[in-house]
């Protein structure tokens, strides 16, 4: 089992972990993308041309964003991008305050949760019915979209090629009803496209299915799992034990 993490090194781990996102957003489409600069990484995804968050912009220097943001403008228009966006830490009001200055809204600001997978509760109720098996990338696109209410142009345009997520399902039967996504990051798992359809859930599935893949990711040496939650995500990530690490806003430029 790795060893224990500290506040910072949760908080830069919760945070970092939306550039893995943006790398694999950036690489799951036969036309999809990534702009590499120093400090800064773009994913371009033009199956997927409305839906910002496969069109998304992860910076780790302000400086170079603020350099580079009118350049990163021109590249999405001429990749027929109608809506992009840059996801902004919590104390980077400086950037906030750039991007809203240039036309961005603020269009939402998910939490940016991390555990230390030592402190990783006992597994919950197995739901009745339910077996766990992979999931291919196909199905885990079918099920975002349909919890989500994304239509054909979300996760199954943008992500139909293999991009570095590995995908794990919770099955009814022969059925699909959940899935958990996850990124390696040196020892941290770095958890996305969690998703139950709207009539699978309140049963306990999606709970059940990470706590596994938490579970099967503490076994294998990795000593932390970080995310970003949406307000109706982050209690089933806090009955695991992930905690809060502030929040990281998505600045989004839309036409």
């Amino acid at each position: 089992m790795g060893q224990r993490i500290d506040h910072d090194e949760l908080r830069r781990r919760a945070i970092g972990g939306v550039r893995e996102e943006v790398v694999a957003f950036g690489g799951g489409a036969l036309d999809s993308s990534l702009i590499r600069r120093d400090g800064l990484i773009a994913s371009v995804a033009p199956a997927a041309p409305q839906r910002s968050l496969f069109n998304s912009v992860f910076y780790e220097d302000p400086a170079t964003l603020a350099k580079e943001i009118g350049p990163l403008g021109e590249v999405y228009s001429s990749r027929g991008i109608r809506a992009w966006t840059v996801w902004v830490p919590d104390d980077d009001r400086d950037t906030a305050q750039l991007l809203a200055e240039r036309g961005h809204k603020l269009d939402a600001a998910p939490r940016a949760m991390a555990l230390n997978l030592a402190e990783l509760p006992e597994e919950p109720r197995a739901p009745e019915g339910i077996r766990l098996a992979p999931c291919t990338t196909p199905l885990a696109a079918e099920l975002n979209d349909r919890a989500y209410g994304y239509g054909p142009d979300g996760f199954r345009s943008a992500l139909v090629e293999e991009c570095g997520l590995h995908w794990h399902g919770a099955y009814a039967g022969e059925e699909p009803v959940s899935c958990v996504g996850s990124i390696e990051v040196g020892d941290d798992c770095c958890v996305t496209g969690v998703a139950t359809p709207s009539e699978w859930q309140g049963r306990g599935i999606a709970s059940w299915l990470l706590w596994r893949v938490l579970a099967e990711a503490r076994e294998g040496g990795f000593s932390t799992a970080s995310l970003q939650a949406t307000r109706a995500g982050a209690p089933i990530y806090e009955r695991l034990g992930f905690a809060d690490f502030g929040f990281i806003e998505m600045w989004e430029l839309r036409r």
